[in-house]
């Protein structure tokens, strides 16, 4: 018995197309998905959820609906040439819930890939009959459309009839709308062709020309009648000042006798700008109008690589903080001049100290060598002491030591009616210990009073 090919709606499938068109809501149809069926042919069954062995699913190229019967729906797959390497038993069509909607069989096709020394493009169409057309979304993403042959030719093909409808129009005439005939002539009377840009751009030329030679003449005939200078009404001049006003005497330039000239907003009743006696000239500018000003700014308000105390954990943009990490010396080859081998300082906990250079209270320092704690000395008086012991009560204790008694155990022998026992003495003696607290503050490093910052340098 030959083997028959055919295209069902799946159970799933027709539950949603029925709920489609009970609640009016479109149903999405977005994927295809192609498998081999395991190496044997198939047999398409309503009951089906997925395909038996699916080997390639992507996104519908085309859905339309066909142009013979309004009830079968046309879903286009295309596989591209790098995509291959099985056959193609079976066919399935998904909404957008990846839920199986149709399932197919087809003839056994190879589909070759390129390292197989065969590639070709495989386009696979599904036709799926539905009872209404219309619950189902004909719409598909334009960004993974690829074009087919058939595609080009039926888009081509509308084109052409949407452009033919276009420009089937009468000519235009003065009494009703239509194409019309461009003419650059200036000098032309038909009123069924319009005017070029060039012909507009003369005709203006020559209007614009017209009136400078009417109002040239114009001012010569007044000229010759009323010899009044314009600039009269702008210009005012005084023992110390000469001055030009603006047309809305708004500004007034100003030449003083004392070498000062400039702009004066009567305004605002103060200079936009002057020259003094020296040449410099003064004004106000906004900073964002000059070019480069934040640039030239950071680059001489502080210099890359000086340490900065700063009294926040968050760092501000462009520094770095001093805590002993490498920095990429190819993104900040400024601060890599200040430490060319590429990593900054540690100074968490510790105080800057300057270079001694030759002064002698701090000798034979580098340049960034670290230097531990050290305290100078502290020292005291115990006296008198005789044979090793304190001599009496009357023992002084000056500085850091003061006096202490601790109980000492004496092991001794005694003699008794003829009988020799050993026993044992806790005997107070007395002492003395060291305290530095007696004469200073401690703590468990050395340290001035001091207030905790972070170090950061300017990176960039």
């Amino acid at each position: 018995m030959s083997q028959k090919f055919c295209t069902l709606i799946t159970e799933h499938g027709a539950a949603l197309l029925a709920n489609a068109t009970a609640l009016g809501v479109p149903l999405k149809l977005t994927k295809m998905g192609v498998g081999d069926g395991n190496g044997d042919a198939t047999t398409p069954n309503a009951a089906q959820t997925h395909l038996i062995h699916e080997v390639y699913q992507a996104q519908i190229n085309t859905l339309t609906t066909d142009a013979n019967n309004p009830k079968q729906i046309i879903a286009e797959l295309i596989i591209p040439e790098h995509q291959g390497g099985w056959f193609i038993n079976e066919i399935g069509l998904y909404d957008e819930n990846n839920t199986l909607i149709a399932v197919g069989n087809c003839p056994a096709t190879y589909k070759p890939q390129l390292p197989e020394g065969c590639g070709r493009t495989q386009v696979i169409r599904m036709i799926v009959a539905v009872d209404n057309a219309s619950v189902v979304e004909l719409k598909i993403d334009p960004a993974v459309v690829l074009a087919s042959r058939q595609y080009v030719d039926n888009l081509i093909i509308n084109k052409l009839a949407i452009h033919e409808k276009s420009t089937n129009h009468p000519n235009a005439t003065t009494s009703s709308k239509g194409f019309v005939q461009l003419n650059s002539a200036t000098n032309s009377t038909i009123e069924s062709q319009a005017a070029t840009p060039k012909a507009v751009r003369d005709a203006y030329e020559y209007a614009r020309y017209s009136d400078q030679k009417a109002q040239a003449a114009y001012d010569h005939a007044s000229a010759a009648h009323n010899r009044i200078d314009p600039i009269v009404d702008k210009f005012r001049m005084s023992e110390f000042e000469s001055q030009v006003y603006s047309g809305d005497k708004r500004h007034i330039f100003v030449v003083r006798n004392d070498g000062i000239s400039g702009v004066y907003n009567t305004y605002k009743n103060e200079f936009s700008w002057h020259i003094n006696h020296d040449g410099w000239i003064a004004g106000y500018i906004g900073s964002e109008r000059v070019f480069g000003l934040n640039e030239f700014v950071k680059e001489r308000v502080l210099p890359v690589g000086i340490p900065q105390p700063w009294p926040s954990d968050h760092l501000p943009a462009g520094w770095l903080e001093c805590n002993g990490s490498p920095f990429d010396v190819n993104q900040f080859p400024k601060l890599a001049a200040v430490y060319p081998w590429g990593t900054l300082p540690d100074l968490r906990g510790l105080f800057i100290r300057g270079k001694d250079n030759g002064r002698g209270l701090d000798p034979n320092r580098g340049i960034l060598s670290f230097q531990d704690d050290a305290i100078r000395n502290i020292y005291g008086e115990v006296w008198p002491i005789s044979h090793g012991r304190i001599k009496n009560t009357n023992t002084i204790f000056n500085g850091a030591f003061s006096e202490t008694r601790r109980n000492t155990e004496t092991i001794g022998l005694k003699y008794a009616k003829g009988t020799i026992t050993e026993f044992t003495s806790i005997l107070p003696r007395p002492g003395f210990y060291f305290d530095a607290s007696r004469v200073v503050p401690v703590s468990h490093d050395n340290h001035p009073r001091n207030v905790a910052f972070i170090y950061i340098v300017k990176a960039e």
